[in-house]
């Protein structure tokens, strides 16, 4: 049997509060290696699945895992910041049930030449969709050291951000930047020692906010949040698992403004805005996270939070 490279998380939970052994047409809309879409058709023989992914490679491996449940799946590769387009398309007015995984998939660190990692030294890329045309050498070889900075900090969260980019850009003044092993190396030589995370490679939170700059991975995710819920039956339900305190930030306050009747500012006294139909019902309070037993089988999953809604 193939061993797939991505373990998913949650799976007991997607299951559970997507109500998929209900049976009906789900989307896994960054379905990736197939694995939350495999045990949500294996809930009901009553389930469809459209799985999207950006990844034309990573579509490929899920075609050959799911090649036994094929009259009951479809697979499509694009972005899932298109899915309305894509569901109108189809002629699909709304499904029962709406998966975002946004997890980055081991097959995307662990395969060589995409640039995600430090396991082996490779062009600096990071894209997603191959058909893009903006990479991280761009980022990191062009743009003005004060925006470069800027997506260091905010999306990597990185403190060491002023430092890591005075050292990138006195470096690059010598030579373009290539390689995922040399600005792996600049970040750790730009890092103090002695303030090296003991868990993860020094670099790990850059690489992040590159990858997500060069997919536009927030905006996108904010974007599709106003749109999901309209795509949803009534009583259909979207559940959304992220690793990275910003997205699980945008989710947290997306369902919450769909939960919202009045959207008048919180300094007036009284709602002058007349109200507006209440689109989601928030069911998990506060996300859900993986188990012990989970955490001891597959420890990539401690940074998950999945959140769930459901269409009124």
């Amino acid at each position: 049997m193939k061993r797939y490279l991505h373990t998913p998380v949650l799976t007991e939970e997607v299951i559970a509060y997507l109500r998929c052994s209900e049976g009906g047409l789900f989307v896994d809309a960054t379905v990736g290696e197939a694995g939350h879409t495999l045990e949500i058709l294996q809930a009901s023989p009553q389930t469809t699945v459209i799985g999207i992914d950006q990844d034309h490679e990573i579509l490929g491996h899920a075609r050959e895992r799911l090649a036994e449940y094929a009259d009951r799946v479809t697979l499509i590769h694009d972005d899932f910041v298109h899915l309305p387009l894509i569901l109108r398309t189809m002629g699909i007015e709304g499904t029962d049930g709406l998966l975002f995984d946004l997890g980055v998939s081991q097959f995307h660190f662990m395969e060589q030449g995409r640039g995600f990692g430090f396991h082996h030294n490779e062009p600096l890329d990071m894209r997603m969709d191959t058909r893009g045309t903006l990479t991280a050498a761009d980022i990191v070889n062009r743009f003005p050291l004060e925006e470069l900075e800027h997506i260091v900090r905010r999306y990597g969260e990185e403190r060491w951000a002023k430092r890591i980019v005075k050292v990138i850009g006195r470096e690059r003044r010598q030579g373009k930047i290539k390689t995922t092993g040399e600005l792996a190396e600049i970040v750790s030589r730009a890092i103090p020692k002695q303030h090296h995370p003991r868990r993860i490679h020094p670099a790990t939170k850059t690489f992040m906010a590159l990858r997500i700059a060069v997919n536009e991975e927030l905006k996108k995710l904010e974007e599709v949040l106003r749109e999901a819920p309209f795509l949803l039956k009534r009583g259909g339900r979207i559940g959304v698992i992220a690793f990275h305190s910003l997205e699980d930030r945008i989710v947290k306050q997306g369902f919450k403004g769909m939960e919202r009747t009045c959207i008048c500012p919180p300094t007036l006294p009284q709602c002058v805005c007349g109200g507006r139909e209440q689109v989601l019902q928030v069911i998990t309070k506060r996300p859900l996270t993986p188990r012990p037993e989970e955490l001891r089988d597959n420890p990539r999953a401690r940074s998950a939070k999945l959140r769930v809604a459901e269409r009124l």
